[in-house]
């Protein structure tokens, strides 16, 4: 038996003058008192409060999670501030075209007996430019329209809205529709939403939506009408309306 150190318990060599644990003189001939029952050494108590060791894959897996969901905010914003591929060219207002073509829809619509009459794309294009007119635009982040356009496919027409974010970059929110049965008429349902390069399913189309609300306003009284019509076909060359009449033919 060694040592035991008078001071903290110590079970030193008997060779030793000076506590291994504690440093304290030991005092040969001492009387030494067992430790309790359950007392565990200090120096294991501190081997039972060390810390472990991280696994050192663990802060590369963060570092890789933060750089991949940085990387996808970034293509995020870089696809939303992308023109779209096939934005077409500016087309200038035409008064008399639109006030032609508003007169023919108007007619048709209210007619007792069947009618129909197709409309070429440009032109469909040229009257939306004429009808629509851009309010003054409020509110802390500035969008300021700047032209609106569309865009004829199968069966699919996509309305444009090309707006200047606060006086500096220019953003394009475009809308797909495409005409659906309602009721005794027709209506354009949505079918996709697109920021620049960025699409967006329809579910989360509303900041496209809020943008082009303001159309709504402008285009009141011809969509009231086309609701109307029996049959809305469009194609990339042109828009065919047709409707039943008001009167059995």
């Amino acid at each position: 038996m060694g040592i035991r150190c008078a001071g903290c318990g110590y079970d030193n060599d008997p060779t030793r003058v000076y506590c291994h644990n504690c440093g304290v003189r030991l005092e040969r001939g001492a009387e030494t008192t067992a430790p309790p029952t359950g007392f565990t050494h200090p120096t294991d108590v501190e081997k039972m409060k060390r810390p472990r060791t991280p696994l050192p894959w663990g802060k590369y897996f963060v570092f890789f999670f933060k750089l991949c969901a940085f990387a996808a905010v970034a293509a995020v914003a870089t696809a939303a501030f992308l023109p779209p591929r096939d934005v077409p060219p500016p087309v200038d207002p035409d008064t008399s075209l639109a006030e032609r073509l508003s007169a023919l829809v108007s007619d048709a619509s209210s007619a007792g007996s069947p009618r129909s009459f197709a409309v070429p794309a440009a032109d469909v294009s040229r009257w939306l430019v004429t009808v629509v007119k851009f309010a003054s635009p409020d509110g802390f982040v500035r969008l300021d329209p700047k032209r609106v356009y569309a865009v004829q496919g199968d069966g699919t027409i996509r309305i444009g809205l090309e707006a200047t974010l606060l006086g500096a970059a220019d953003l394009y929110f475009e809308g797909d529709y495409a005409p659906a049965a309602s009721g005794a008429g027709y209506s354009l349902q949505p079918v996709r939403y697109s920021i620049g390069r960025l699409p967006l399913p329809v579910a989360l189309g509303w900041p496209v939506e809020r943008q082009l609300a303001g159309l709504g306003d402008a285009l009141t009284v011809p969509l009231s009408q086309l609701a109307k019509a029996s049959h809305i076909g469009v194609t990339p060359e042109q828009l065919t309306l047709r409707w039943a009449g008001t009167t059995a033919p």
